[in-house]
């Protein structure tokens, strides 16, 4: 029984021993912890993602291809023969009716003298397209600042063989390119915004990337509410999306680029104000309703007496299956005539004046399909001096399909009746338009 005993003693000498070693190697490991984790949270702060999706199409519009028609002979709109004899750049319609993709471009422009940009000039001729490349860039910096930018890379083409034209038709398109700061507040959400961002006005913009947006194209009214401006801009949210503010100080409108009363770098001394007020009611998931503004110099002169106005009222309901949008818009750009007695309207910059609403209904009928209708009008005289003169009074109607296939892949097909109205004559300017949009 001694050598128990023995054993036993032996080992109640050691435990503390072992004890104490434990004890060094736990020490030891929590230091090393803790310089692991001070490691990781030098590495935190920046955290970042590349991200984007492909859209390849297949479109088709009948006439031209484009949405505008001549006045030959002043026929239609005899009152304006003294500006503009013959008619020739009397124009009836509306050279963005006949878009094809999300980016808002026509089949084609046709004779226009304001949106000259004409890249993808197909005509009538059924077409596959790759709308476009998109490239989008995250970074978060710390807890509280975030760099985000999205371009697209658009394949077009010209004919290499003409000296006319610039390289060979493809183009690169910044989109967005901003520093958001989120100062932690416990009152309420704030958000700060430096660089080009996306607009405050209406609610179109939220869903003007391909993948997000429900159908294919944008609205007629989009052109003036879904563009990027370059300047500074403040969101603040008040309990859980109750009340939220956006305003914003940028060099232009909210126009889209294509749309010639945009620019990036300003040509006046003013700053444009644009503000957008809504509130969300417990209405199925939620309905949000909106009233936006903005006020400014007109675009692409250099007068700060010249201004530029835009107003608007928009709502969103989503309840069940169901997704409802609808939106109002009325503006103007003032213009300038040349005092000269005998000068035409708007010489000196060109003139516009415009009001336009959409309503979209979407109903999710599976998980994976969605169908949807749109009707949208706009009214709108743009006029410079004798260059030329639009007359745009329509409405359309469209209808379409959307199908998700998984969480990457997206099916959309899309048919779109144009109606003039008023006094310009009915011409052939439907459209059918489709794409496949994957994302990565």
């Amino acid at each position: 029984m001694r050598a128990p005993a023995v054993l036993a003693l032996t080992l109640l000498v050691a435990m503390p021993a072992r004890a104490d070693d434990l004890s060094d190697r736990i020490e030891k490991l929590e230091d090393e912890l803790r310089e692991t984790q001070a490691q990781l949270k030098q590495v935190q702060p920046i955290v970042g993602r590349i991200s984007g999706y492909i859209d390849f199409g297949f479109f088709r519009v009948s006439g031209d291809g484009s949405g505008i028609r001549p006045d030959l002979g002043n026929v239609v709109f005899p009152e304006y023969k003294s500006i503009i004899p013959g008619g020739s750049w009397v124009f009836m319609g509306d050279p963005l009716s006949t878009t094809i993709n999300a980016r808002g471009e026509p089949a084609d422009t046709g004779p226009s003298r304001a949106i000259m940009f004409n890249p993808v000039h197909a005509g009538s001729s059924p077409s596959f397209i790759l709308n476009a490349l998109n490239v989008s860039l995250f970074a978060g910096i710390g807890e509280t600042v975030v760099v985000q930018g999205i371009f697209d890379l658009a394949p077009r083409s010209r004919n290499v063989s003409s000296p006319d034209g610039t390289f060979l038709g493809d183009f690169l398109d910044v989109k967005l390119a901003y520093v958001e700061w989120r100062p932690k507040i416990d009152a309420f959400a704030l958000s700060i915004f430096a660089g080009k961002f996306d607009s405050v006005l209406g609610i179109e913009y939220r869903s003007e990337e391909s993948p997000d947006r429900i159908g294919v194209t944008p609205s007629l009214i989009c052109r003036y509410t879904c563009g990027r401006p370059l300047g500074l801009k403040a969101r603040a949210r008040f309990g859980d999306d109750l009340f939220v503010i956006n305003l914003a100080l940028s060099n232009g409108s909210s126009f889209l680029e294509m749309f010639p009363f945009y620019n990036e770098t300003d040509v006046n001394d003013g700053k444009t104000v644009s503000a957008r007020i809504s509130t969300k009611l417990p209405i199925g998931t939620g309905l949000e309703l909106g009233v936006s503004g903005m006020i400014g110099p007109q675009d692409n002169q250099t007068s700060d007496s010249v201004l530029q106005y835009h107003i608007g009222a928009d709502l969103h309901l989503e309840a069940g299956d169901l997704d409802l949008q609808a939106e109002v818009v009325k503006g103007e750009a003032d213009g300038a005539t040349d005092p000269t007695p005998g000068a035409p309207p708007c010489g000196v910059a060109p003139c516009l004046d415009y009001k336009g609403a959409y309503g979209q209904l979407a109903w999710r009928l599976t998980n994976w399909l969605t169908p949807y209708a749109r009707v949208d009008w706009r009214n709108a005289l743009h006029q410079s001096g004798a260059s030329f003169i639009y007359i745009s009074d329509l409405m359309r109607v469209t209808g379409g399909l959307r199908l998700e296939l998984g969480t990457s892949v997206i099916i959309k097909a899309e048919y779109t009746v144009n109606r003039e109205l008023g006094r310009i004559p009915q011409f052939d300017d439907d459209i059918f338009t489709s794409v496949l949009v994957v994302k990565y």
